[in-house]
């Protein structure tokens, strides 16, 4: 029974995790409206930073904890969820239309490049340092800046719903984000926690935890978003969504915690998991430029196989 408590307490940390970041993101929206933040601005900043701040605060926990394997496997097997699975899911259950096709490509590419910067760093270096975490997150205010610009240019405007403005909502409103980030902090204090125990326990390296176990995890939300907007026909939400919290994962979740603590890049990150999650990343790019209306249903089934035989690699290097 013993052994049974960190993978209970793992789980705890999920649900945690998952309905704190919810809580946390509905009632900072809802803040950003009151104090009159333009809704076109909340969706291209706001929005964006909430959803990925599972993976920001594992991997940031993890980070001072001295854990850095377990918070750069966090991000890494984040941006290879969201593309093997939760993009491939996207596009063999819908088959998307590149209406945005150039932006798809843009910051397919940019993502793309964002990788092999973490690479080049990682071999040349040895380790993501602070300096490299502080380019990173300039780049973060470069992209959000950008993404505002292009928002405001934009002629979709989102219609702005009346906001209830009574005591009991605002009270309600203000603890939902106080206990949005307090069940967010703590959810992610033990699944990082018991992540630790389990990897001890099997004999399993932390680095590859963070990619699977808990990086699936802090995807949920993505995944969530990702069946939403299938039900919904909503197919470029989601492909938005992955795009924006990959990109966010290096500059934004990897920036952060190599400030913290610098990452050491082993050679397991270097000749084996980065090469993988290009593969996949490049592979998702391609399609928006071989396609020219919309992506095929093969173009999901071999991100898919790609991601099922990374998966399948781990595991056999591991037993």
């Amino acid at each position: 029974m013993i052994e049974l408590i960190p993978f209970i307490l793992f789980l705890i940390g999920f649900i945690m995790i998952i309905k704190g970041s919810n809580w946390f993101v509905d009632s900072a929206v809802w803040i950003a409206k009151i104090l009159k933040v333009p809704d076109i601005i909340i969706g291209a900043t706001l929005v964006s930073l909430c959803t990925t701040l599972p993976e920001a605060m594992v991997s940031t926990s993890s980070a001072l904890k001295g854990n850095t394997d377990m918070a750069v496997g966090n991000a890494l097997g984040s941006i290879a969820c969201n593309t093997g699975l939760i993009l491939a899911i996207t596009i063999i259950f819908s088959r998307p239309a590149l209406h945005h096709r150039k932006n798809f490509q843009q910051k397919g590419l940019l993502l793309f490049f964002l990788l092999l910067f973490i690479a080049v760093i990682g071999f040349l270096f040895g380790e993501i340092s602070r300096y490299a975490g502080i380019i990173l997150l300039s780049i973060l205010g470069i992209y959000i800046y950008t993404n505002i610009r292009e928002s405001l240019r934009s002629e979709e405007l989102p219609a702005t719903e009346p906001l209830k403005t009574n005591r009991v909502n605002v009270i309600q409103n203000i603890i939902l984000f106080i206990i949005g980030l307090l069940f967010t902090v703590s959810g992610a204090n033990l699944l990082v926690a018991n992540g630790e125990i389990i990897a001890s326990m099997f004999g399993v390296p932390d680095l590859i935890v963070g990619i699977t176990m808990t990086s699936l995890g802090t995807s949920l939300p993505e995944l969530i978003t990702a069946f939403t907007a299938i039900r919904k026909k909503a197919h470029n939400l989601s492909i938005g969504n992955v795009l924006g919290a990959n990109i966010l994962n290096i500059i934004l979740v990897i920036g952060i915690t190599s400030v913290i603590l610098p990452i050491r890049i082993g050679q397991s990150i270097m000749y084996f998991h980065l090469p993988f999650i290009l593969i996949l990343v490049g592979s998702g790019v391609s399609f928006a430029f071989t396609n020219k209306h919309r992506f095929k249903r093969r173009n999901g089934i071999l991100l898919m196989l790609v991601y099922a035989i990374y998966l399948g690699l781990i595991f056999i290097n591991v037993s």
